[in-house]
């Protein structure tokens, strides 16, 4: 099966869901995770547009007058605007002129070329707020031109941007159900991600059971992830699959193993790492906080210019990178979903793991579109593999 295999499904519900997010704003994480949190999104928005066909190069970026918010067009004719909390600078302006002409479908890629690099947690709001704002224009793109095939729904909640979409794709003869998700935060503080992977809560659950999708297996798209623990033992990109031991759907985890080593594309599978523990999140928060305690005492008791600008570059550094490891999601949603988003029982993941070369090069992993086009291969043989056996 190829990407051209795939056309709009005249079957209202999915047999399959495949679900892709892009965390705005969550590019670090603890102990030196660094992520592009948009790589779930992308090759879900890259397969539903081989379908589609929209052009989601970015044609415009202006900021408002009062230089509070940014507004991104598409050739499409897709918008997209986010208010970044303390707004934007007429040089800030100049640089996300460097999007124009870019595909917006890699959104976290496009934040990057315009700002160098970005951090979340309330750390660069001007480029978190763009990567939203361009994300939106790239999910409107789509829905206006599915012709209405495609249904949206916005989270409604205080404080979110969140924005969901699907559209059922016959993919191969597969019914197939294809679901992005934006979960982003107003003012471009995020990372926020409770309505991650193929959880159902709220009007994103609302969504899915219009789809058919509530409870069917899953393919929860990831990120393109530096991990330090394991990095040095690569030497090459390597795709991960990961799915809990008697948690989550070991038919999926199955196929996509599969798909990989048909494919020659290097994998990785682990059955142990995304435990439902709860209070796990909970702990990490408590933990994460006893060390901006035990700083601030430190700079209580500082006296000179030095000790004080260490301190607080110390701080700084775990609010804009580790901190990202606890503000993700709420401490209830990662007892049950953990840190993906996955439903029990339904679902398995696949991330893209990047070398300790690569990292060390550019520092913040970006998707590209040859990247896109490994996980789509992957994704779209999983498919095949699950019209032979997946109703077994």
């Amino acid at each position: 099966m190829n990407i051209t295999d795939i056309k709009i499904s005249p079957n209202a519900r999915a047999r399959l869901c495949v679900a892709g997010h892009v965390g705005v704003g969550h590019v670090h994480s603890h102990s030196g995770f660094t992520q592009d949190d948009s790589a779930g999104f992308a090759v879900a928005a890259s397969i539903i547009n081989a379908a589609l066909k929209a052009d989601t190069t970015i044609e415009s970026v202006a900021i408002s007058e009062d230089g509070e918010s940014v507004s991104v067009k598409t050739r499409e004719g897709g918008l997209g605007s986010a208010k970044a909390r303390r707004g934007f600078t007429p040089m800030e302006a100049e640089l996300m002129q460097r999007a124009v002409g870019e595909d917006g479908i890699f959104s976290q890629a496009v934040a990057v070329k315009a700002f160098g690099r970005m951090y979340g947690q309330g750390v660069m709001e001007s480029a978190v707020a763009f990567q939203a704002a361009v994300a939106l224009a790239v999910m409107d793109s789509l829905a206006k031109r599915s012709g209405g095939a495609m249904k949206t729904a916005d989270a409604n909640e205080p404080g979110k941007l969140d924005r969901f979409a699907g559209i059922v794709l016959n993919v191969g003869g597969v019914s197939c159900a294809f679901l992005l998700t934006i979960n982003a935060t107003s003012g471009g503080i995020g990372p926020d991600e409770d309505h991650e992977g193929n959880t159902m809560l709220g009007a994103k659950g609302e969504l899915m059971r219009s789809l058919g999708i509530d409870g069917a297996p899953a393919i929860v798209l990831e990120s393109k992830a530096y991990i330090p623990s394991i990095a040095p033992e690569l030497n090459e990109p390597t795709f991960f699959v990961r799915a809990q031991n008697e948690v989550d759907s070991a038919l999926i985890a199955r196929l996509l193993i599969g798909a990989c080593d048909e494919l020659g594309l290097a994998r990785r599978f682990d059955d142990s790492v995304l435990p439902q523990s709860k209070g796990q999140l909970r702990e990490a928060t408590i933990g994460f906080a006893n060390g901006l305690i035990r700083l601030a005492e430190e700079l209580k008791s500082a006296e000179t210019a030095l000790e004080k600008v260490r301190i607080l570059a110390e701080l700084s550094k775990l609010i804009s990178e580790d901190a990202g490891g606890v503000t993700f999601m709420s401490n209830a949603v990662h007892e049950v979903m953990r840190g993906v988003g996955m439903v029990p029982g339904t679902s398995a993941v696949l991330s893209l793991l990047v070398t300790k070369d690569d990292f060390t090069r550019w520092r913040v992993p970006m998707l590209t579109a040859e990247d896109a086009a490994a996980y789509s291969k992957i994704v779209l043989r999983a498919i095949k593999l699950y019209s032979k056996e997946g109703d077994q």
